[in-house]
């Protein structure tokens, strides 16, 4: 038996990573098809247009020499030459979209990645459990597929269509205030519930509440008119809401919360009607109550008791839950909306870790098909409110490189979320009609094993919701985080710029099989403006950073807690340099694409319109890219007369783009490029992000990224 050096097992990892990668943009263009511009699949993004695609060559290894830069003469190309640049991004584009179909994924997953010596992924790779027959989106069950998540092509798998139709009755309805502890169905039956449609008696009886804390409130607290309160409650639900979903809207009653919960409630909705002033004053009230909430004596049985009747809360239970998801509003809106909230926010998610705990919403959770439309209801918000409270954790780590204060494997026994059309059903008997489509659900920790595992048998698979392929993917990238931690502590090296090439696979592999699993989740949503929702949009945010932080950990580098773009615009200069392989180019195409949504769309019109249509998560995405981008650029810049054609065609991709957004960019010859063209491209990238954050923002910290960019840009210039 022949024993391979560690030398050879990387070359190895590297040659099948290039080879894979050069296989997957193959048979992207031979899968190209007609694209139905009314189609929302993935796949009219990702599939060239047949007139423009060559001939497909065989695809052979080549020998990928160590870490270091590919040589330029390396046998296949990673491209076709005779594919467009702008179609490799745009290509199954329609010409006329609209905004509501353009937010997308865009271009194949670029995911041939090589595996470690000795990772059995030969079997089928799809998210698979044991257990009865899973059924799909019509109670079928979803059939094996003799391709593998190991295949380099994922171009045949496509996004079902998203239902147009499954939107809320607009019809106006009376606002019912039972105040109710349990889901109770609203008159009408399905008809939607407005909780920002308050009537006076609701108005006096949440004032009279909220009057019984004046001695805690701040001096000088004065509680809003009933038509400013409606506002605010409705900019919440209406902007956040979506965002964080664990406010049952079907059956929520404003008067039926706790006041700390009402009053985090209008702060973000202020903060979503530009109103910061009162916004920070609303944040600074309900703390005063959680505050107070905290120092109070506990009940014994305060906590939720896994073996009780899980059909009705009692009184103490119903505000130690609640507390959570205030002290979750609270948190989100300081991290993003005030830079003199950020200790207070950063300080209250430790809290929040604390009270998630005690609260025993984290254990092990019954699963019945026999439960209520009221039991279900309150079991999936309390996941709901746990995992939402993991991912807001996981977002401060990627916004200022703080630890995690909830761990993934705290989570582990709970299921994860059912699909946001059983969580928006607004009856018993719609809710139960949509159940029976979907009888099984799995955990959290069975599903990220999933991810992982070296070899998969065949079993039937489960279809997640975009929820949970959300919640996977947030797992994914806090595992990244940690894997840097721990080779920071295990490196000999004072700053190591590159993971071990082992977990590299492995999380190649994982992410790989979440993009299967992504594309074939029970409600996808690919817009920011679906009916589905915006969540599967958003977890392709967080799939771009994992991408990018798989390869370059900028999170030390950035300097964000301070606010201060100089400093900031500083921190970006001297951060590091990504280390070149063919195993980097996936994550330069995720990050190409981000930026290029935009340009497609224009930039003037993205930057007056994507306050309420992105998510912050997103413009914190095409940060990280920005910079990724430019750091891999000044990379190419050291030595520049040696660079693989794939290089070059990445290269004449990102000028395209520029040139699309009229911006000067350099003319490259690229048989002789030099290192002052690749800086000006890596400048004019972040002027081009600067710009298009120029716009109006909800939060501050979007105004902070946009001035540290320009003089990011500036700086850069000043360096050619």
């Amino acid at each position: 038996m022949e024993v391979k050096t560690p030398e050879t097992q990387q070359t190895e990892v590297e040659t099948n990573a290039h080879t894979a990668l050069q296989l997957e943009i193959h048979t992207a263009a031979a899968t190209a098809q007609y694209v139905d511009p009314h189609d929302q699949s993935l796949s009219r993004l990702i599939d060239l247009q047949t007139d423009q695609v060559s001939e497909v060559h065989n695809v052979r290894q080549v020998e990928v020499p160590s870490r270091d830069l590919v040589s330029s003469d390396a046998a296949q190309p990673f491209f076709e030459d005779s594919i467009h640049d702008l179609n490799i991004l745009w290509g199954g584009m329609s010409g006329n979209f609209a905004l509501e179909d353009s937010f997308s994924l865009g271009f194949t997953f670029p995911f041939g990645l090589g595996t470690a010596p000795g990772l059995d992924l030969s079997e089928q790779t799809y998210l698979s459990f044991s257990g009865p027959s899973t059924s799909g989106a019509s109670g079928e069950t979803i059939p094996d597929n003799h391709h593998s998540d190991d295949d380099a092509s994922l171009c045949n798998y496509q996004l079902p269509p998203l239902n147009q139709n499954d939107g809320y009755n607009s019809q106006d309805v009376e606002n019912v205030s039972e105040r109710p502890n349990t889901p109770v169905e609203r008159p009408g039956g399905s008809e939607t519930n407005y909780p920002w449609r308050i009537g006076k008696d609701d108005y006096n009886y949440i004032i009279s509440e909220i009057e019984n804390f004046r001695h805690i409130l701040p001096d000088g607290f004065i509680f809003p008119s009933k038509y400013v309160f409606c506002r605010y409650i409705e900019g919440f639900f209406t902007g956040s809401h979506g965002h964080l979903p664990f406010l049952h809207l079907p059956t929520v009653s404003v008067a039926s919360l706790t006041p700390s919960l009402i009053l985090a409630i209008i702060a973000m909705g202020a903060q979503y009607r530009f109103e910061t002033d009162r916004a920070a004053c609303y944040f600074k009230a309900s703390k005063s109550l959680i505050d107070n909430h905290s120092c109070a004596p506990k009940s014994s049985n305060s906590g939720f008791n896994p073996g009780s009747d899980a059909g009705t809360f009692d009184s103490a239970r119903k505000v130690e839950f609640e507390v959570l998801q205030t002290q979750i509003i609270l948190s989100t809106l300081g991290i993003w909306g005030h830079h003199n909230l950020l200790h207070d926010s950063l300080s209250m998610t430790a809290n929040l870790s604390q009270s998630l705990r005690t609260s025993g919403t984290c254990l092990q959770e019954d699963n019945s098909d026999s439960e209520s439309w009221q039991t279900w209801v309150q079991k999936e918000g309390r996941r709901r409110t746990a995992f939402i409270a993991h991912m807001l954790s996981n977002n401060q780590t990627i916004l200022y490189d703080v630890p995690p204060k909830i761990l993934s494997s705290e989570l582990k026994s709970l299921y994860l979320p059912w699909p946001e059309e059983l969580w928006k059903a607004s009856s018993a008997t719609e809710w139960k009609t949509l159940r029976s489509k979907w009888p099984h659900s799995v955990s959290f920790g069975d599903a990220y094993t999933q991810l992982f595992r070296s070899k998969n048998n065949r079993r039937k698979r489960t279809r997640l919701s975009s929820f949970g392929n959300l919640v996977l993917v947030h797992g994914i990238f806090q595992h990244i985080f940690f894997a840097w931690e721990s080779e920071f502590c295990m490196s000999q090296q004072e700053n190591s710029v590159s993971l071990p090439d082992e977990s590299l696979s492995k999380f190649h592999t994982a992410l790989r099989r979440w993009q299967r699993s992504w594309e074939t989740s029970s409600d996808p949503s690919i817009t920011p403006s679906s009916p589905k929702g915006p969540l599967g949009f958003n977890a392709t945010a967080i799939f771009r950073i994992a991408c990018i932080r798989l390869h370059l950990n900028l999170g030390p580098h950035r300097c964000l807690s301070t606010w201060k773009p100089e400093i900031i615009a500083h921190a970006f200069l001297n951060a590091p340099q990504p280390t070149q392989s063919p195993l980097v180019y996936h994550a330069i195409l995720q990050s190409i694409h981000a930026l290029s949504i935009p340009v497609r769309l224009g930039v003037e019109y993205v930057a007056r319109t994507q306050t309420l249509t992105w998510s912050t998560i997103h413009s914190l995405c095409n940060l990280e890219c920005a910079i990724f981008l430019c750091k891999w650029l000044e990379t190419l810049a050291m030595n520049p007369t040696d660079l693989h054609n794939d290089t070059k065609k990445l290269l004449r991709i990102i000028t395209s783009v520029l040139r699309e957004a009229d911006l000067l960019v350099p003319n490259i010859n690229m048989e002789f490029i030099k290192s002052s063209d690749l800086r000006q491209i890596g400048a004019v990238l972040v002027r081009l992000l600067s710009r298009i954050l120029k716009g109006t923002h909800v939060f501050e910290m979007m105004h902070v990224f946009c001035e540290a960019l320009r003089i990011y840009a500036d700086l850069l210039e000043s360096n050619i």
